[in-house]
């Protein structure tokens, strides 16, 4: 089949939709189309945007709010610009801190592009440690009780997340502790498992041979390490990928004292994230007992 004539995916997402893009781009049976990033693109990028959702056939896209930064990207609206004969994915957002329960994004409203060096997450302890002044806290570990609470509460968020945008279900996925190696970069068989089920909600007959992920780690190239005290909670004592303490960053070993000793620098230097961190993670927070 020539590329015209072939059906048309667009895939729009985080890391995480890029991985089913590639995946897609690996079939001979689809033509997958190049878009920008949400969060990337600008009014300049509409026009061509709205041409290519004209001749989509299937849209796979994670949740987007309307008027996404003033601009008309939310899903909804990206839908209404589709043939009406098209096909639309909803795939929620995966975010598991149930091996990191310290672990947390921060995006600072006056430029949400800010991201701290070395490794680019955040320790609510560090953060803490930041506003404070108290270097103790950063010793801190969760209680069985803490840690298997914060599990919970991101199996359930993930859930609510689900239900309230309609979106193809992945939370019954977490709920057996899966070796994520972030808390947005989860492990092959999570994305293969997620994937396949957007694969059940293609056009039947759209693809007769469906791309495999392999047994590759799409998005194993950063790993935070899981704390003991957090292993311990969940009963993940022994496996043989929990006993470095050490960080991988892009492939290489980073200790997690310099992380956080780098981190505490730049949090000096640059206004607006803790306070953000603070106020965008106090139930966190209040869970793990930091505050």
């Amino acid at each position: 089949m020539s590329a015209p004539d072939r059906p048309t995916v667009m895939v729009i997402g985080n890391c995480q939709a890029d991985v089913y893009r590639d995946l897609l781009r690996t079939s001979a049976e689809v033509r997958v189309v190049d878009v920008r990033p949400v969060y990337e693109m600008t009014a300049a990028d509409l026009p061509a945007l709205h041409d290519d959702l004209a001749r989509t056939d299937v849209l796979i896209t994670q949740p987007v709010r309307d008027d996404y930064r003033g601009l008309p990207l939310g899903h909804r609206q990206l839908a209404a610009r589709l043939p009406g004969s098209a096909t639309v994915v909803l795939v929620p957002v995966l975010r598991y801190a149930g091996l990191h329960p310290y672990q947390v994004l921060v995006r600072p409203p006056h430029d949400r592009s800010l991201v701290p060096p070395l490794a680019p997450y955040h320790d609510l302890r560090t953060i803490v440690a930041a506003a404070t002044g108290d270097r103790g806290v950063l010793d801190a570990a969760p209680t069985p009780e803490q840690a298997r609470a914060a599990a919970r509460e991101s199996v359930e968020a993930l859930r609510v997340r689900e239900q309230a945008h309609g979106t193809i279900t992945a939370s019954d996925l977490l709920d057996g502790y899966p070796r994520w190696h972030t808390i947005n970069h989860p492990d092959r068989d999570t994305l293969a498992t997620v994937f396949g089920r957007i694969l059940e909600r293609l056009p039947a007959g759209l693809l007769t041979d469906p791309p495999r992920i392999g047994d590759r780690e799409p998005l194993g190239a950063t790993r935070a390490p899981v704390e003991p005290a957090v292993a311990r909670a969940l009963g993940l004592d022994g496996r043989a990928d929990q006993e470095s303490a050490d960080w991988l960053v892009d492939g290489a070993p980073v200790a997690a004292r310099d992380i956080v000793e780098a981190h505490l620098a730049w949090y000096a230097v640059t206004p607006g994230v803790v306070e953000e961190g603070l106020r965008r993670h106090a139930d966190r927070l209040d869970l793990l007992g930091l505050r």
